[in-house]
């Protein structure tokens, strides 16, 4: 039984070392930041009550050694034209979201004279009450396979480490409820699909793959202090052509008790099977559990939890240590520290980190992370990732942003292809007049592979941007 890291922070929700995360931008001012085009709204004061849309265009001439991260690239210049639009809307118990967006490649080389590329599209509907909540979420990405992921966590074999060319689909959606949340008996459900196809690629470890991940949960709640649980889940995850497909399926029980006003103990124990087939026919089947303690404290929580999970590759240990907290001047922090262990391969560090500074004049942030996971090969791999910004603003009308990321894959076993990328970025936004911005920068990122050659790719960009908003 594994643990999820959620904003530095260990969960003992199980399966989670099999579980696909979605998480859906709100708002498209985050898509045009993913391009270097700043925030949406800047020059917006205050955000019309109400439903609110939005649309976003920036125009921007860029000019790159190496803009497809190959191993020859060649150099290029052009123009990209960047599309936003968004409804947003909040209640006192629902909130809505939809977003669109899009870049359009002007004068690109080595493709059509207006290419369409990076489509992007999310809607996110969340309900809640005291008694019962509903939720819906769906994204569609389109991207070069060499393009970073800064904020999904799809299962995508290699990660954002890749020395191929080509063309990356990702479609997902999740459907989650629950009622009878104050209740003595209660019950609540979460159903996740998502899949990611590949296109125009020749490296052959980059295969078309889905999920279909459904969890629910009955709860008892005995007295204030003790509260039992029944869970079931269904996990499968399906690749096509050569790998491993994975069939996972759970039954298990559990009990939350509050030890004292200020700590809870979890245990939880389930017995679960888990059937392959493809490269491997085998089927697996014992049970997963999972012993947690949290401490409150004054300025957070303290946690410790010790498990020990069934796996496609054999049972794994984990015991993890977990910290968060409020700190002085606008400062969190958490973070989580452990091992991990499995038979014949020896014990791992695990660890995760979040921290985020809120300054006068600007902000920064910090995430990392590692954490052990298998590909469609069924072959385990420690993946490492490190992120850091920070954001100044000069003076009422100029700020500079800049950027970090850093990310390992390090497989284990036999014939083991390991990986490192960074990307690093800066970027200059100075506001022209209300409505209308200016925006440069520069961004360079490294990627290798054991099995290939280095590559890179130096950018320099400069444009304009413009936000609009209002209540249809």
């Amino acid at each position: 039984m594994s643990f999820w890291y959620q904003n530095g922070v260990c969960s003992n929700n199980r399966y989670s070392h099999r579980r696909t995360k979605i998480r859906v931008r709100h708002g498209v001012g985050a898509l045009l930041t993913l391009f270097g085009v700043g925030a949406i709204a800047q020059a917006q004061d205050t955000q019309p009550a109400g439903l609110v849309a939005r649309f976003d265009v920036s125009q921007r001439f860029e000019y790159s050694d190496n803009p497809d991260l190959d191993v020859d690239g060649t150099s290029d210049f052009f123009g990209r034209t960047t599309l936003g639009f968004g409804l947003d809307s909040t209640t006192g118990i629902q909130k809505f979201t939809f977003n669109l967006g899009t870049d359009i490649l002007e004068g690109r080389s080595d493709r059509p004279s207006l290419d369409v590329a990076n489509p992007y599209a999310s809607l996110r509907y969340d309900r809640a009450t005291e008694s019962a909540r509903f939720g819906f979420g769906a994204v569609y990405r389109e991207s070069d396979v060499t393009s970073s992921f800064f904020d999904e966590d799809f299962p995508i074999d290699s990660g954002i480490i890749n020395q191929d060319t080509g063309t990356r689909q990702i479609f997902a959606y999740d459907l989650t409820g629950a009622v009878g949340l104050q209740a003595p008996v209660g019950a609540s459900f979460r159903y996740a699909y998502s899949e990611v196809r590949y296109s125009g690629t020749s490296d052959p470890d980059l295969r078309d793959q889905s999920i279909d991940d459904l969890s629910a949960q009955i709860n008892f709640r005995i007295d204030p202090r003790i509260t039992a649980r029944l869970t079931a889940e269904y996990y499968n995850y399906d690749v096509v052509g050569p790998g491993v497909d994975r069939r996972t399926t759970g039954i298990g029980a559990g009990v939350t008790l509050d030890v004292t006003p200020t700590l809870q103990a979890d245990v939880s124990l389930s017995q679960d099977k888990i059937e392959q087939s493809g490269d491997i026919n085998q089927t697996d089947e014992g049970l997963s559990g999972t012993v947690a303690l949290t401490q409150t404290l004054t300025n957070g929580t303290l946690g410790v939890a010790l498990s020990s999970d069934l796996t496609s590759v054999g049972r794994r240990e984990y015991l993890t240590f977990s910290r968060s907290m409020d700190l002085v001047r606008g400062q969190k922090l958490s973070f989580s520290l452990g091992a991990t262990r499995r038979d014949g391969v020896g014990t791992n560090p695990t660890f995760g980190a979040n921290y985020s500074y809120e300054l006068p004049t600007g902000l920064f942030s910090f995430g990392v992370t590692q954490s052990v996971t298998a590909d469609s090969d069924n072959q385990e791999q420690i993946n490492t990732a490190l992120r850091a910004s920070y954001d100044h603003r000069i003076n009422n009308t100029s700020s500079l942003g800049a950027s970090i990321g850093f990310w390992d894959r390090n497989e284990l076993g036999a014939a083991a292809d390991d990986g490192q990328r960074y990307d690093i970025s800066l970027t200059y936004r100075h506001e022209l007049t209300r409505d209308w911005g200016l925006v440069g920068g520069v961004s360079h990122i490294f990627s290798s592979s054991d099995f290939e050659a280095d590559r890179s790719s130096n950018t320099v960009f400069v444009g304009i941007q413009r936000s609009f908003s209002w209540n249809p």
